[in-house]
């Protein structure tokens, strides 16, 4: 399971993609097409690096909006990991891709979906453990 989509932008950091070149030839799953869809704000079919980086910086963290900083770092490492061919631009094809690595890695029991204490362990490892309910 992909939801969200780009809450898993934080853990990046972290993954190493390999491009997959049967990738190509399959559908695109749908619930990427709708959030590719929803960054693509020129409808042109591709992710462009500023798409990209608006859509970060609208990205809520909690109760509060990310930092600029921080969401440059995620949006750019999120694009060069994306961007499988280096071509400066993202498609569905290579979106999908970093997707299905992300779930594939952080599916730690390997039942295809990728559970609420899973993701929250993935975030740990990479930022340490989540504030309570109370923000401490």
């Amino acid at each position: 399971m992909f939801r969200p989509l780009f809450a898993a932008l934080p853990l990046l950091p972290v993954l190493m993609l390999t491009a997959t070149p049967s990738l190509a030839a399959e559908k695109i799953d749908p619930k990427i097409r709708a959030e590719f869809d929803k960054t693509d704000a020129n409808k042109d079919g591709v992710l462009t690096r500023a798409e990209i980086d608006a859509r970060v910086a609208r990205m809520d963290v909690g109760k509060a909006k990310m930092p600029p900083g921080k969401a440059k770092a995620i949006s750019g490492a999120w694009f060069n990991t994306a961007d499988a061919n280096h071509d400066g631009k993202v498609t569905p094809v290579e979106m999908q891709g970093l997707f299905r690595a992300l779930a594939s890695r952080y599916d730690t029991n390997h039942d295809g979906v990728v559970s609420l204490d899973e993701r929250a362990a993935a975030r740990a490892a990479v930022v340490g453990p989540a504030a309570g309910p109370t923000g401490r």
